[in-house]
C-alpha cells in the first residue's frame, strides 16, 4: 500500500525538478539585448500617416534607410508559402477588407493597397 503513495509522490517531485533545471532558467536568465539597443530602429518601417507612409510599406523601408535606422518588421505566411510583410493576419485594419492573409496567394495580396495609397503588401 505504501508504493501506491510513493510513486505518485516521486513523479511528482520529478516533475517539480524538470520545472526548476529546465524552465525556470528562462525565466531568470532572460538573454541580454543591450547589444541591439546602441541602433535605432523603425518599428513597422518609418512610418507616418500623415505622408501616406504606411506601415510594413517599402516606402516605409525605404524612409528609414535613408534616416539611418534599421528596420523592423512583420510577416505572414501567404497561402502559396510566401512571405508577406504586414502586421496583422487580417487585411482589416490596413485594406478595410475582411480577408486573412494565410487564404490568399502573393499576387492577390498584391492587389490590395494599404491605407488607401498606392502601396502594396510586400513580400519579403
Amino acid at each position: 500500500m505504501g508504493w501506491i503513495v510513493a510513486v505518485p509522490f516521486y513523479i511528482l517531485l520529478f516533475l517539480i525538478i524538470i520545472f526548476l533545471f529546465v524552465l525556470m532558467p528562462r525565466v531568470f536568465h532572460k538573454p541580454d539585448m543591450t547589444v541591439f539597443r546602441i541602433w535605432d530602429y523603425a518599428h513597422r518601417g518609418y512610418h507616418d500617416e500623415r505622408a501616406k507612409i504606411p506601415e510594413n510599406s517599402l516606402a516605409a523601408f525605404q524612409r528609414a534607410v535613408d534616416c539611418g535606422y534599421g528596420a523592423e518588421l512583420d510577416v505572414h505566411l501567404t497561402k502559396d508559402g510566401e512571405l508577406a510583410v504586414i502586421h496583422d493576419e487580417s487585411l482589416k485594419r490596413m485594406c478595410g477588407v475582411e480577408v486573412n492573409v494565410c487564404d490568399l496567394t502573393m499576387e492577390e495580396l498584391k492587389q490590395y493597397r494599404l491605407q488607401g495609397t498606392e502601396e502594396s503588401i510586400p513580400a519579403l
